[in-house]
């Protein structure tokens, strides 16, 4: 049984360990949401490893050997989004009392720190643009017919 099968049985089981102990469904009403999920991931399973072929083993270790690093990270760097609104206004705050003063423009530009906020907007600017190439499904624009039509406003 390839990795991804293994990974895939061991999810639902779990998920569905889980779920068994905080809801109980009636007794003779069919397949139940738990069992239906184990075969359309099992189903899912099946159809990932027939087109990756002998490749499946080695993307799910390369998966899973980046999720742990990925927690690793996570971890001892001791990351969690903020819980409260308040703290992402003040963190927001915070940057545009920084950005439209003209006190840390004169201690940035001599200091070379420019350099790291510059990198930072570039990286800004590079995770929107694979998110827009992810949703949009494409990698430049979408398709527009605007053949004959005045676009001017």
């Amino acid at each position: 049984m390839s990795l991804l099968r293994q990974s895939v049985i061991r999810s639902t089981q779990s998920a569905s360990r889980v779920s068994a102990r905080s809801y109980s469904s009636a007794p003779n009403a069919g397949p139940s949401m738990i069992e239906r999920l184990q075969q359309a991931g099992s189903s899912f399973a099946k159809t990932a490893e027939r087109s990756l072929g002998s490749y499946s083993e080695p993307i799910m270790y390369n998966l899973r050997v980046a999720g742990s690093f990925l927690k690793q990270v996570y971890i001892s760097e001791k990351l969690a989004p903020p819980m409260h609104l308040k703290n992402w206004t003040d963190a927001y705050r915070q940057i545009w009392q920084d950005v439209s003063s003209h006190k840390w423009w004169t201690q940035t530009l001599p200091s070379g720190q420019w350099r790291s906020v510059a990198l930072y907007g570039v990286e800004a600017i590079g995770i929107f643009s694979i998110g827009e190439m992810i949703g949009k499904r494409k990698i430049v624009g979408y398709r527009l017919n605007n053949r004959g039509k005045d676009l001017s406003h």
